[in-house]
């Protein structure tokens, strides 16, 4: 495959994950801020800001600091390059650049999300709500669906994979990096509701609070958040699984090009798969999780020259 061709691909995934991760944050740190207090609204409204690295952006834009706004500067300002409509305008430009790779299931739904978000857009007035951030999850589990059923599961399938969960790694990451909860070690109790919600929001920012309480049958505890975000096999958005499907993307990929990659994609991947949550804990686990959020930007670099064109960047 040529490497334009595969970069395009690759984009386009990374952008449409992207743009979902945005609405997941931005949704629950809606909710999040209809339960917290006076004190706690300020830090809560700007929770999405650091989680994206987008504070200083923000400031600069001279908004007022509350939900309502950030939620509008993330979704909807075209100067900041991750927002949802400059997102979702990439992921089109992906596609559209290379349509004889994908199907044209793929192409009608990736065109049709495009289409209605510029109405949305025009006759909404641009919607920053729930529903609006359901839409946009709605749309990437669709096109996600569609790529599953329709498309040869070859190279092109392959670096479909491998942006999308490079991306939604980076993005659990960041994630957990601002919202640890009640601490290290910590159990929440009814006393403590604002820790109880906050570790709620982790979990259901992810889709994985059903999937908590189906592993644990317990109280929420900010250790075990951890363990299954971080090392969990099985969940689709946990640090583990999104590195076991790298790797295998990888590994069925050209080999001589992608050995560095590989070499890095193994490295981080049994540093999961081995790994204990003494782990993430002893170093602290901000510094576990920049030192992931590193090593993962390493991995998309390598990715980058071993296999996209220089000149195609996020």
């Amino acid at each position: 495959m040529l490497s334009r061709v595969a970069a395009h691909l690759y984009w386009m995934s990374r952008y449409l994950e992207r743009a979902e991760n945005m609405a997941r944050i931005l949704d629950v740190g809606q909710s999040l801020a209809l339960v917290a207090g006076p004190a706690d609204a300020r830090e809560l409204a700007a929770e999405p800001l650091v989680i994206t690295d987008t504070l200083t952006a923000f400031q600069a834009s001279e908004r007022a600091l509350n939900p309502e706004q950030v939620a509008r500067f993330l979704a909807w300002d075209k100067t900041h390059p991750s927002s949802i409509v400059n997102c979702l305008d990439a992921t089109r430009e992906n596609a559209r650049a290379v349509r004889g790779a994908i199907t044209s299931e793929m192409w009608e739904n990736i065109n049709d999300t495009w289409l209605q978000l510029h109405q949305r857009r025009t006759s909404h007035a641009e919607p920053a709500d729930a529903a609006y951030f359901e839409w946009v999850k709605e749309r990437s589990h669709m096109f996600r669906g569609i790529t599953q059923a329709t498309l040869r599961h070859d190279q092109s399938y392959l670096f479909i994979r491998l942006g999308t969960f490079l991306e939604r790694a980076d993005n659990t990451a960041r994630i957990l990096s601002v919202k640890q909860g009640a601490g290290e070690g910590a159990e929440v109790t009814p006393d403590d509701l604002m820790s109880y919600y906050r570790l709620s929001a982790v979990l259901r920012s992810v889709s994985a609070f059903e999937a908590y309480r189906d592993t644990y049958r317990d109280t929420i505890d900010a250790r075990r958040v951890v363990e299954l975000l971080v090392f969990d096999a099985r969940l689709p958005r946990s640090l583990r699984f999104c590195l076991d499907q790298v790797e295998r993307v990888l590994q069925a990929l050209p080999e001589q090009a992608g050995r560095p990659a590989r070499r890095q994609a193994a490295v981080l991947r049994a540093q999961l798969a081995f790994g204990e949550l003494e782990d993430a804990f002893e170093p602290g686990l901000s510094d576990f999780l920049e030192r992931f959020l590193a090593d993962n930007a390493d991995l998309c670099n390598a990715v980058h020259d071993a296999y996209l064109e220089l000149n195609l960047q996020a």
